[in-house]
C-alpha cells in the first residue's frame, strides 16, 4: 500500500480519490497544483466544489451512474483561468466500487494551445480552398476516385459535388481529344516521384471545354506511404490562347491565312527530311497569279487583296488536308504536297488551274472579276531545296511565257 501510494504521488497526472459526496479522501501533489492553481478552486476538501465553476454537473453525473464500477467521464476537456493564461484540463472519473471514486487530472494546456492552432489552420486553408477563383483544389484516391470537393472547383469548371464525388477524374477529360493523358500513368508518376504535371483541354459540367494546367501531387500518410493525390488545376485558356496567337503571328500570313514564307522554309525543310530518311516522295508547285498588276492599277490595292484571298480559298477547297499551302511573296503562292509522285502532282495543279479559272472573286463594292493562274511543277532530286525552287520557278516561268493559264512540268 505505501508503494502504491508512492507511486501515485509521483506519478505526472494528478490522481484523487474521492467519495460519492465529492470528499477528497487522497489527493497527490499534481492535483493539488492544477486545482490550487485555477482562480475558482475555493476547497480543495470537496472535489465537486473544487471544479464547481468548470464542471458543476459532475456531482450529478456520479450520482446518475448506477453501474458497479465503470468509467462515468473520459478525458473531458475543461478550461479553466490560472492567472493571466487558459488553463485546460482534461478529466477522467471512474468508479471503483461502492462510495469509491478516481478522478485523473491531466494539464492539456499546450495540446489544446496546438490543436487550436492546426484548427486555426485549417479553417485558414478551407477558406483558401473554398474561395480561390483562379484556382481548383480536389483531393483523389489512388484509383483517381474523387473525394474531397468545394466551391472552387464548382466555380471552376459548374460541377457540383454530387456530380463528380466517387467518380474517376477522367470525367473531366474530353473522350474525343487524341492527345488525352493516361490517368493511370499520371498517378503512378506522381506516386514514385512525388508529382505529376499535365496540360491540355478539360470539360466543363455545360460541355465547353478551358485550357487547364493541373499538378498532381502525392499526399503520403505517417509512414511516408503514398495514400492518395491533390490535384490543384489552374485554367489557363487565355494565355494558351495568346500563344496560339503568337504561334500563328509567326507562322501564317495574316492577309490570306496562308502559311507564311517563314514557315514555308521549315515545311519545305521537314519533306525533304522525310525523303532523305524514309524515300517519300513530294512534289513542289509554285503559282503566280497572271496579271495581277493590272488587278491592283485597275480596281486598287484592296480589290487585289480580295483577289488573293480568293484564290486562297479555292485552293484550300481543292487541296488535301495534308497539303500545305504558303504565301510565297506578293502574288506568288508555293504549295507543297507530301506523298505525290509526278502524276499526281500533274492533275493536282490542273485541278488548282481550273477551279481558279472558273471561280469569280468578289471585290469591293461587289464587282465580280475571274483571274488566272500559271503553274510550275517540280519533283525533288538529289539537289538542295534551294535548287528546286529554282526549277520549279524555271517552270512558271514556262507556263507564263508560253501564255499564262497554264501548267509546266520542270525537267
Amino acid at each position: 500500500m505505501e508503494d502504491l501510494l508512492q507511486f501515485l504521488y509521483l506519478m505526472p497526472v494528478g490522481v484523487v480519490k474521492f467519495r460519492a459526496d465529492g470528499a477528497v479522501e487522497m489527493m497527490n501533489a499534481v492535483a493539488a497544483g492544477l486545482l490550487l492553481s485555477m482562480e475558482s478552486a475555493s476547497t480543495l476538501q470537496n472535489f465537486y466544489s473544487a471544479l464547481l465553476p468548470i464542471a458543476p454537473d459532475l456531482g450529478l453525473r456520479v450520482a446518475d451512474f448506477a453501474a458497479i464500477a465503470g468509467n462515468i467521464i473520459d478525458q473531458q476537456w475543461l478550461r479553466a483561468i490560472a492567472g493571466s493564461r487558459v488553463l485546460v484540463l482534461s478529466l477522467t472519473v471512474n468508479k471503483i466500487k461502492d462510495n469509491v471514486y478516481m478522478a485523473v487530472l491531466t494539464d492539456v494546456t499546450k495540446l489544446a494551445e496546438q490543436e487550436e492552432k492546426l484548427y486555426v489552420d485549417r479553417q485558414k486553408f478551407f477558406a483558401i480552398f473554398d474561395h480561390v477563383r483562379d484556382y481548383a483544389i480536389y483531393t483523389i484516391t489512388m484509383d483517381g476516385l474523387i473525394e474531397e470537393w468545394n466551391q472552387s472547383v464548382q466555380r471552376f469548371g459548374g460541377w457540383d459535388a454530387a456530380d463528380v464525388h466517387g467518380r474517376n477524374m477522367s470525367l473531366f477529360f474530353p473522350q474525343d481529344d487524341p492527345d488525352r493523358p493516361n490517368i493511370e500513368l499520371l498517378l503512378a508518376e506522381a506516386a514514385r516521384i512525388g508529382s505529376a504535371e499535365t496540360e491540355g483541354w478539360r470539360v466543363k459540367r455545360d460541355g465547353s471545354r478551358v485550357w487547364v494546367n493541373s499538378v498532381i501531387t502525392a499526399l503520403p500518410d505517417e509512414a511516408g506511404k503514398v495514400r492518395g493525390f491533390v490535384v490543384v488545376s489552374r485554367d489557363i485558356t487565355q494565355r494558351k490562347q495568346l500563344e496560339d496567337e503568337k504561334k500563328q503571328l509567326a507562322t501564317i500570313d495574316p492577309l490570306t491565312g496562308a502559311y507564311n514564307r517563314r514557315q514555308g522554309d521549315v515545311l519545305l525543310a521537314v519533306e525533304f527530311s522525310r525523303r532523305t530518311r524514309y524515300g517519300r516522295p513530294f512534289a513542289v508547285l509554285t503559282m503566280d497569279i497572271d496579271h495581277f498588276k493590272a488587278v491592283n492599277d485597275r480596281f486598287g490595292h484592296p480589290a487585289g487583296d480580295s483577289v488573293l484571298c480568293a484564290v486562297v480559298q479555292t485552293c484550300r477547297n481543292i487541296l488535301r488536308p495534308t497539303d500545305l499551302l504558303v504565301r510565297w511573296g506578293g502574288e506568288e503562292f508555293l504549295v507543297i504536297l507530301p506523298e505525290t509522285d509526278t502524276n499526281a502532282a500533274m492533275v493536282a495543279a490542273e485541278r488548282l488551274r481550273t477551279a481558279v479559272e472558273a471561280n469569280e472573286a468578289t471585290l469591293p463594292g461587289g464587282v465580280n472579276i475571274r483571274v488566272t493562274v500559271s503553274i510550275g511543277v517540280a519533283l525533288p532530286s538529289s539537289e538542295s531545296s534551294s535548287e528546286l525552287l529554282s526549277r520549279c520557278d524555271v517552270a512558271l516561268y514556262s507556263a507564263k511565257t508560253g501564255g499564262r493559264n497554264r501548267v509546266f512540268l520542270a525537267p
